[in-house]
């Protein structure tokens, strides 16, 4: 839709023609958010000091009670003294008061000297008496009175009825004087609650008030980097431009950019937490199938045994019956065996004895006697020696005496059939004894079996105890099914697309730029020129051209130099420019008819930002002239330098301290 197509001032209709919703839905978002549909041109918002008093008891030299009355010109005023003599902290107390919180800046010494601070300024062309009671640096009370005239608030301190003066604000404490005194200068200033994207805020946003605007006041040092107020994160110092511009919604623009931000900056959370849910869902998902595959696997691994009805105890029983019958058989067939191997030696022996009465004259005549292995007396073993001399040098084994060896031959017969008797006798006794030990065996075997077959029966029995196990296995079985059921696996769709809300603000950010960049043409060409003017009246003679955009980013372009950015500049080159700032923004607002700048400048001693006798003195008759000339503009500026001061200003007031080399106040 085009400016031409009679819609062009229905913001709700044009943002739901970019977003491609419903007008209904962008007022729904717009009022759930708390955003205006619309913002009127800014009204004037001058800002002047005409008098500062402070009153206490100063606890160095010079000692004692003090009450310090400063008159502050509508044009430039220089306070002149020297270093430590409180012409610094006149600018911080004014801050104090104005702004409703002080800077670090401000010494806790000198706050504890003060019973009394009073300031009186015009805001938005409505006197103000600013009035703070502190004890020990601690406001105890706090009170903003509203007046007629500025002369009704003079030597006034609490409401009179009589003169107009009433309080508009009433607190008692610091933290409770600081949000009053803010929320009561956006109001009176038409100014909106400047905010961006936090993601530390629980919000998501960040909201910035009139101490964000008052940094536009009270100039930061020449080596900040800030071209417009004091705060150089979160774009600030654009915005802060934009609304001192006048562009079409530039306050409403900041929220809505925050809104959106933050919305987006949750948005990209959200999805984050819910890949990592469906990463966690699908790892659940693999572990839970394993499981139940393993589950199932255990058990059709568990067969059913059947035939190990019997009972564990009887088995057990069986067993231990069956191990002594075991026991048994296998003692008998070691003493059968035992039988076996004496019979087995015997007939062994029988037969040598019969070789040997064939061979040996001495075995015949001794084959009846004693065939000993010891001395039946001394029990002295018969060694293999003897048994041997026995046979060859016929001596007996056990006396080694002489063996008569006088046998015939029918004794000889006689004595091989004996001994062929006994080798049949031995034999006979060896074959049973065999038979016997064959049967031991075979009975020894038999028991063996039988224990065989309980111990695995047992075995079997006792695996019957594992259908506990499967009943086990059958519930987990279907508790993983059920969770199998629940834990579906992820569809692989990607998530974190916009939804219509953030459609809706996005398109309000694209148009209210665009309306900003639309309204601003010329706008920008104009404060350039200007901002050119004024810093090469302040003593840049080289300064070519600048070129400043909605960002407040300053591009400077020097005589026959590259370009460089603001950022770039010496000190005292900066503080020049961001009062230049100042100056084309107050020209362009009288030449478009903007509402701009306050028009109220605080500069803390410009000679300290490397600025020459010879720039001083420009910056000086410059700044006189322009607050003389420009509607508005008042600026308050400390010096160390009273002849400078009082050599160069014609027209301006000087305050200097009543006692050459003595405090301010």
């Amino acid at each position: 839709m085009t400016a031409n197509d009679g819609n062009q001032d229905d913001l709700p209709a044009r943002i739901a023609l970019e977003a491609g919703v419903s007008r209904q839905l962008v007022l729904t978002t717009f009022q759930q958010h708390g955003l205006p549909l619309a913002s009127a041109a800014a009204l004037p918002r001058p800002l002047r000091v005409s008098r500062l008093r402070i009153a206490g008891d100063r606890t160095v030299t010079p000692k004692g009670p003090f009450d310090t009355n400063l008159e502050l010109g509508n044009s430039l005023t220089v306070l002149v003294a020297n270093n430590l003599k409180g012409k610094t902290s006149v600018l911080e107390l004014i801050t104090w008061c104005l702004r409703g919180t002080h800077r670090e800046d401000l010494q806790g010494v000198v706050k504890s000297w003060i019973a009394e601070l009073d300031c009186d300024a015009l805001v938005a062309g409505r006197p103000l008496g600013f009035r703070l009671s502190m004890d020990h640096g601690k406001i105890f009370d706090a009170r903003i009175l509203s007046a007629p005239t500025m002369e009704a608030l003079r030597d006034v301190r609490v409401a009179r009825a009589d003169l107009g003066v009433t309080e508009v604000v009433a607190v008692q404490d610091e933290a409770a004087y600081g949000d009053a005194t803010a929320a009561l200068m956006l109001d009176l200033m038409n100014l909106g609650r400047l905010e961006n994207a936090q993601a530390t805020a629980a919000s998501g946003r960040a909201a910035h008030g009139w101490p964000v605007y008052f940094g536009a006041v009270y100039l930061p040092a020449g080596g900040d980097r800030a071209l417009l107020g004091d705060v150089v994160m979160g774009g600030l110092a654009g915005r802060l431009l934009q609304v001192f511009l006048d562009l079409p919604s530039a306050a409403l623009l900041t929220q809505v950019r925050a809104i959106r931000d933050a919305r987006a900056a949750t948005s990209k959370a959200e999805h984050a937490d819910v890949t990592r849910l469906r990463a966690l869902q699908a790892q659940q998902y693999e572990q839970t199938r394993l499981e139940l595959a393993g589950a199932k696997e255990r058990l059709v691994a568990l067969t059913d045994q059947s035939e190990a009805a019997d009972s564990v105890g009887s088995l057990a029983a069986a067993v231990v019956k069956l191990g002594r019958e075991l026991v048994d058989a296998e003692s008998a067939l070691r003493h059968t065996q035992q039988a076996y191997d004496i019979l087995r030696a015997q007939r062994q022996s029988d037969e040598k004895t019969l070789n040997d009465l064939r061979e040996s004259a001495v075995a015949r005549a001794l084959f009846h006697a004693l065939d000993p292995v010891a001395c039946p007396r001394c029990e002295a073993p018969v060694t293999s020696a003897r048994k041997a001399a026995e046979r060859d040098a016929h001596t007996c084994s056990m006396c080694a005496s002489s063996v008569v060896v006088a046998v015939d031959e029918s004794s000889r017969e006689h004595i091989e059939q004996e001994a062929r008797d006994r080798i049949k006798a031995s034999r006979e006794a060896e074959q049973v004894a065999k038979d016997q030990l064959v049967a031991a065996s075979a009975a020894a075997r038999s028991v063996r079996g039988k224990v065989a077959d309980v111990e695995q029966r047992l075995q079997m029995a006792e695996r019957a105890k594992q259908t506990g196990e499967r009943a086990e296995l059958v519930a987990t079985i279907a508790r993983l099914e059920g969770m199998l059921s629940v834990l579906t696996p992820p569809d692989g769709a990607e998530g974190g697309g916009l939804d219509d809300i953030q459609r809706v603000l996005n398109a309000a950010v694209s148009l209210l730029e665009a309306d900003g960049v639309q309204a601003s043409q010329g706008l920008f060409d104009a404060l350039n020129t200007e901002i050119v003017k004024a810093a090469q009246r302040f003593g840049m003679r080289d300064l070519d051209r600048v070129k400043i955009d909605r960002g407040a980013r300053l591009q400077v372009y020097k005589s026959g130099g590259p370009r460089e950015w603001f950022s770039r500049q010496s000190p005292g080159e900066r503080l020049r420019l961001r009062i230049a700032v100042v100056v084309a923004l107050l020209r362009v607002g009288t030449q478009f008819g903007l509402a701009t700048h306050p028009g109220l400048l605080l500069i803390d001693s410009p000679k300290a930002e490397e600025v020459q006798d010879v720039d001083a003195t420009a910056l000086l008759t410059e700044l006189e002239s322009l607050t003389a000339e420009i509607p508005g503009l008042q600026a308050i500026l400390t010096l160390v330098d009273e002849p400078l001061a009082r050599g160069v200003l014609t027209t301006s007031n000087v305050i200097a301290p009543a006692t050459p080399g003595g405090p301010m106040w």
